[in-house]
């Protein structure tokens, strides 16, 4: 039985990418959760995507709504827990006394232009406390089998999921303060303090572990549900943590907390970018044979089909800042030590993936050396139709991209198809609809349904395996996730304006349009 890399390179697909705070449903909080994700699935399958990408799915702390900087590397954000599906939820009469307590507020969060992540997020803790109070009282204190599948997963997660509850139980317990303001035994991660917290308040300790348990399980039955619906879930795994993480706390040995990564400087930047997250000890890290990566990738193997590797050229040199310094620099400066650093981290990533697609975000200025080997490898990269330019600045014919990539017509990061057809010069765009169209123009072509038809073939007949549009790009609507290098309550909060089934009659051209497409172009996976 080919494996899913194999499949998806093997045939001729199309996806959506949605994130899944934005599938809005009739009995969400205001934020899409799991069951959500089912019902988007479903709606997103039967218009013929075999793919649905949903972005980063890991904690943030309040008030921060970017999962690039997340709390930790492997925890799933609790925001996303259906609470309707929690069986303890259902038993517990406190947890169900909560839940009508809330109405009121959950109508208001439900009608939200934009996701409420916080207090979202706040009162599902809630709720949950209440459910582990029941599942204390009525399972772990009988010892039943439910509490004994809670001990087991416990168990086999028990590597992150320990440092990460305790790091989660301290953080409430010092109001959210960094870790470096702890106490020194605590902040250093001193074994018999950490053990004597973790003793002392075991508790509250293991409600957090409680509650990765019932994300964990709701989101594998999505990806169960999806595969029998024939659609692959793509997660997304951040290249870095937050300073103020589990991981960084407890591992320190794989960080350089002196340094900041970050990007050079390009025709946006003159100094570059410092992102502000800590970078890496790949010394150690490849002493270690990439144990805190292949711990990563196993992790997002249990919960995706395709997981994309964000920053993929810092895999192979990282572009790092020095506290204080206006100006950074590569950690690695000889090629031939970029590349088999690459290699071997590359290597580490096919073979722990055992048969799911790692998808390479290599975007940017990127050297020649990680396009070939991400080809000699057989890992898809990214082919964004407006950046492929040949030399002369002519537009690449999409015909001619390798099998081995995707092919897409906007990032998380970018406006949306539509914000940049409107919004580029009109020569421009009389140079990228002549290779779209075969047409001279003057470039004074508007945005509407044709103009997306004929932008969606042109991607939907490239070379490329893969293809995916964004749900926003399907629509034809404006809205972004996120705008690079600005900090806002727009970024990551975007919200479908509709349900599936309203979506359905309200974009009932548009979705007709683009189902027709991925026949008329054999983009059905078949």
């Amino acid at each position: 039985m080919a494996s899913v890399h194999e499949e998806l390179l093997s045939k001729r697909t199309n996806g959506i990418l949605m994130p899944l705070a934005a599938m809005k449903t009739e009995n969400d909080w205001g934020v899409g959760d799991f069951s959500s994700l089912n019902q988007w699935v479903s709606f997103l399958g039967g218009l013929g995507a075999k793919i649905v990408q949903i972005l980063p799915l890991q904690e943030t702390a309040p008030g921060q709504t970017c999962p690039y900087s997340a709390l930790s590397a492997f925890a799933i954000d609790p925001v996303y827990i259906d609470i309707n599906s929690v069986r303890e939820v259902f038993l517990s009469p406190r947890a169900q006394e909560e839940l009508r307590n809330l109405q009121g507020d959950i109508t208001a969060w439900r009608l939200s232009r934009k996701a409420p992540f916080k207090v979202v997020k706040e009162a599902k803790l809630k709720v949950l406390w209440q459910a582990y109070q029941f599942f204390l009282e009525h399972e772990m204190a009988q010892h039943t089998p439910v509490a004994q599948a809670f001990e087991a997963y416990c168990n086999a997660k028990k590597e992150w999921l320990r440092p990460y509850s305790i790091f989660r139980a301290l953080k409430e317990f010092y109001r959210w303060q960094t870790w470096t303001a702890w106490p020194r035994e605590l902040a250093s991660y001193q074994k018999e303090a950490v053990d004597a917290f973790e003793a002392q308040y075991r508790e509250y300790v293991d409600f957090f572990s409680y509650v990765q348990w019932q994300a964990d399980l709701q989101l594998r039955q999505s990806k169960i549900q999806a595969l029998a619906a024939g659609v692959h879930l793509f997660g997304d795994i951040p290249f870095g943590t937050n300073l103020d993480s589990a991981e960084v706390w407890s591992e320190r040995e794989n960080f350089r907390l002196e340094c900041s990564v970050g990007a050079p400087p390009d025709q946006f930047s003159e100094n570059g970018q410092c992102w502000g997250l800590p970078a890496y000890n790949w010394w150690h890290i490849q002493q270690d044979n990439f144990g805190l990566w292949r711990r990563k990738i196993r992790r997002a193997v249990e919960l995706y089909d395709l997981f994309r590797l964000d920053h993929l050229v810092g895999f192979f040199r990282t572009y790092v800042f020095k506290m204080g310094d206006n100006r950074g620099g590569f950690d690695i400066l000889v090629e031939q030590e970029q590349i088999d650093r690459g290699y071997a981290f590359l290597s580490m990533v096919l073979e722990s993936a055992g048969g799911a697609m790692p998808v390479g975000e290599d975007l940017g200025v990127i050297p020649t050396f990680v396009r070939r080997m991400l080809m000699e490898l057989k890992i898809p990269g990214y082919k964004v139709l407006r950046w492929e330019r040949e030399d002369n600045g002519y537009y690449r014919e999409p015909r001619n991209f390798p099998a081995v990539s995707l092919c897409t017509t906007s990032t998380h990061d970018t406006e949306t198809v539509r914000g940049w057809w409107e919004t580029m010069p009109q020569q421009e765009r009389a140079n990228i609809w002549e290779m779209i169209s075969a047409q001279k123009t003057d470039g004074n072509v508007p945005f509407n349904l044709e103009t997306q038809r004929a932008i969606f073939r042109r991607v939907l007949t490239s070379g490329s395996a893969l293809t995916m549009f964004s749900w926003q790009d399907v629509i034809g609507t404006l809205d972004r996730v996120n705008i690079p290098g600005t900090v806002s309550d727009e970024n990551w909060t975007y919200r479908s304006e509709y349900t599936p089934q309203e979506a359905a009659e309200v974009y009932k051209t548009q979705l007709e349009s683009y189902s027709s497409l991925l026949k008329e172009t054999g983009r059905t996976g078949q």
